[in-house]
């Protein structure tokens, strides 16, 4: 059997939106004027919370990953590296990201303070990041009610109920990729009333058998594209457990609940009913 814990890092290789970092130093911005506000953004989960909060006009430049801004935007970094030509063409106030595990890139420190550009780095495993990333980008964003209804809806993220169905998430079929425990699709779960059967840390490589030992109330497979539900839905039907017998299955495009943001909760919570329906289903059928 195969079960293999790994960090946001290693799941970057496999689906680009999900980058990993380590908790940094998050720069608690000072409010400049609104025009003045140019943000780089390094991170397609913090593009989303930024787009979410109201700040897309403000946003001047990208990962090539994000994707929930203009792709006319510039690409000039990611977690890995930057641009520094292109940054500065973009003349930004403030860069956003998350960085690797070995922290901030000492080189872009060096850059940004030179050219007197906040640095905001947060990491996003779990949702409490998502809500310390909010409340440090807050000063930003012009609109403080949607800013505090973002807060409050994270808040508002019910707790884990010991009693609720069990459910492995799959994110990935080659490789065979689920949440772990500690991750912030786990924390959203108690939304749609379901709990992780996995409890490893991050993003965990797992055979047909190692999931199958957890013998699972439910299987989701949480998809970017249309174009990967097949191989997500073979992957969880050949899981030999109760769940894929029963056609206990739920497989959906999301590609919000693919990258950690505010935007999640609710793309967590519009699975809700998808998800009821098998297990209404399925203890219909049963004898």
């Amino acid at each position: 059997m195969l079960l293999r814990s790994f960090s946001f890092a290693s799941a970057c290789a496999v689906f680009g939106v999900l980058a990993s970092c380590d908790r940094g130093g998050t720069a608690d911005p000072e409010r400049p004027s609104t025009t003045a506000i140019r943000i780089a953004s390094f991170s397609p989960a913090m593009s989303a919370t930024l787009v979410d909060l109201g700040c897309e006009s403000n946003i001047v430049a990208r990962s090539p990953w994000c994707t929930d801004v203009a792709k006319s935007l510039p690409v000039v970094g990611d977690f890995r590296d930057f641009d520094a030509e292109r940054i500065l063409l973009v003349s930004p106030s403030h860069i956003v990201l998350q960085p690797p595990l070995s922290g901030i890139n000492p080189a872009l420190e060096s850059f940004a303070k030179a050219q007197g550009i906040a640095l905001v780095a947060v990491q996003l495993d779990r949702m409490r990041d998502v809500r310390q990333f909010v409340s440090s980008v807050a000063p930003l964003a012009s609109d403080a009610t949607r800013v505090r209804a973002r807060l409050d809806a994270i808040d508002a993220i019910p707790l884990v109920d010991v009693h609720a169905p069990r459910v492995v998430v799959l994110v990935s079929a080659e490789p065979m990729l689920a949440a772990g425990g500690a991750n912030y699709l786990t924390d959203l779960l108690p939304i749609v009333h379901l709990r992780n059967a996995l409890d490893a840390e991050g993003w965990i490589e797992c055979s047909h058998e190692a999931l199958a030992a957890r013998d699972p109330d439910l299987l989701l497979g949480i998809a970017e594209r249309e174009e990967s539900v097949p191989g997500l839905r073979r992957a969880l039907e050949a899981i030999p457990c109760r769940a894929s017998r029963s056609g206990r299955i739920v497989v959906v495009v999301s590609p919000e609940l693919l990258r950690p943001s505010t935007r999640s909760i609710d793309a967590m919570r519009a699975l809700q009913s998808a998800i009821d329906a098998v297990l209404r289903t399925t203890s219909e059928q049963a004898p």
